[in-house]
């Protein structure tokens, strides 16, 4: 720079520090040990992509080195001390404890690592880029900066009747981590319902189960949402309630024959409260009950109505649906019966899962109730005879099987295709 003085660079600073420290030292006569012009600091973060109140490790390379002439230490190590300007800073701001623990300490080289906890903040849960800031006692500094993972959720089935169990699953979360900031909670809400507050785990993940508010409409596709309480943060999958069907078998037949109906998607475990033909009530005592899934089965007589086009309706949990049905010219049939109501399908797991437990495929077996929010389980090994809490596998139940390896078989007098690792298989 002409007509003035040089501006001289901090790395350079510090290196004219050093060799006068040398010359002081060595005498002018002496050669002062290599020591690197150049001080090009690096400093890394892992992960680069994070979630907020996570613990990330900093790595910095190339800061102020310690003097070491033919292998003899001639100055202290060099640190990041937390006092005054030598601090590790995100986006202008000290980082004090718990979030670091000063001194950073590093070697003869320059080099060091330290853990920090990214701080709870508004910009970090908003998914705002940080930028880190580390600065030595010779204040020799770089940054980094750092990403955020972005809040997702699923509903899990998609598609569910009302009062049916709905399953969420989150990622990207704020890590539960009360070392450093209080608990985070995400409202669940559906369809603006809020069904309850969960908290997420250390890994920012979210894992939990409702039912289908008895409130959706059917059939609808509706919003569900997770969002962060105290944090302008949204996660937001969808979940559709279908309308309520039933099948009548057969779809045509004369005044006393048997008709049986299946009925599916309806409020789950509630009781039908009416089944009509045209307009003359054909209900069964005892009434059904609909399953965990929304279905139920029902066989009732024809009654004497003249012949055409009719219709069957069913009634469960305040929703109906309709099927039509031909009644066909004809005497009354007569001396017919009713089909016995198929029982519900239970048994001990030993029993129903044996296909699976054959070569030891079959791990381990969880169920939730969602009425008393407990959770059962079975293990076919031995030493948890005693210890198993699943007693029957219930018709109507959601249950997570866990094999080794792939397998085919027959389950609950189903075929069923089942993968290595967790499977959602309701019963």
């Amino acid at each position: 720079m002409s007509g003035g003085a040089a501006v001289v660079s901090k790395p350079r600073v510090i290196f004219l520090l050093v060799v006068a420290v040398f010359i002081a030292a060595f005498g002018s006569n002496s050669t002062p040990p290599p020591v690197s012009a150049n001080l090009i600091p690096v400093l890394n973060v892992t992960p680069k992509l994070a979630i907020p109140n996570q613990v990330v490790t900093l790595f910095g390379t190339g800061f102020t080195p310690a003097v070491v002439v033919n292998g003899e230490l001639l100055s202290p190590t060099h640190q990041i001390t937390g006092v005054g300007l030598s601090v590790i800073s995100i986006d202008g701001e000290p980082l004090r404890a718990p979030d670091v623990i000063y001194p950073v300490n590093f070697d003869t080289t320059g080099s060091w690592a330290a853990s920090i906890t990214v701080p709870l903040t508004l910009g970090a849960v908003a998914g705002n880029q940080l930028v880190i800031t580390a600065k030595d006692d010779l204040s020799v500094s770089q940054t980094a900066v750092l990403d955020f993972k972005t809040p997702v959720i699923r509903s899990d089935p998609e598609t569910g009747s009302r009062n049916s169990d709905l399953i969420i699953s989150g990622l990207g979360f704020p890590s539960f981590n009360t070392a450093t900031a209080p608990n985070v909670e995400v409202s669940i809400i559906y369809a603006g319902i809020e069904l309850g507050v969960i908290t997420p785990n250390y890994f920012g993940e979210l894992d939990t189960i409702f039912e289908v508010p008895d409130a959706a409409n059917t059939p609808s596709t509706n919003i569900v949402q997770a969002r962060i309480i105290g944090y302008n943060r949204i996660a937001v999958a969808t979940h559709s309630v279908p309308g309520a069907s039933i099948i009548a078998s057969p779809s045509a037949a004369q005044p006393g024959s048997v008709i049986t109906i299946t009925a599916s998607d309806f409020p789950a475990i509630r009781t039908d409260t009416s089944i009509r033909v045209g307009n003359t009530t054909v209900s069964t005592s005892p009434a059904p009950i609909t399953s965990r899934n929304g279905d139920f089965v029902s066989s009732f007589f024809i009654p004497l109505l003249s012949a055409g086009a009719h219709t069957i309706t069913a009634t469960a949990g305040g929703i109906s649906a309709v099927v039509p049905f031909t009644v066909t010219e004809g005497e009354v049939v007569v001396d017919q019966v009713l089909p016995t109501p198929v029982p519900t399908l239970t048994a001990a797991p030993i029993n129903a899962l044996e296909n699976l437990s054959q070569y030891d495929n079959l791990v381990r077996v969880w169920t939730f109730n969602n009425a008393d929010k407990s959770w059962a389980f079975y293990d076919p090994r031995p030493a948890f005879a005693k210890a198993n809490s699943i007693k029957t596998m219930e018709a109507g139940s959601v249950y997570w099987i866990r094999l080794n390896n792939v397998q085919t078989t027959a389950l609950n007098g189903k075929s069923r295709v089942l993968f290595s690792g967790w499977n959602l298989l309701p019963w």
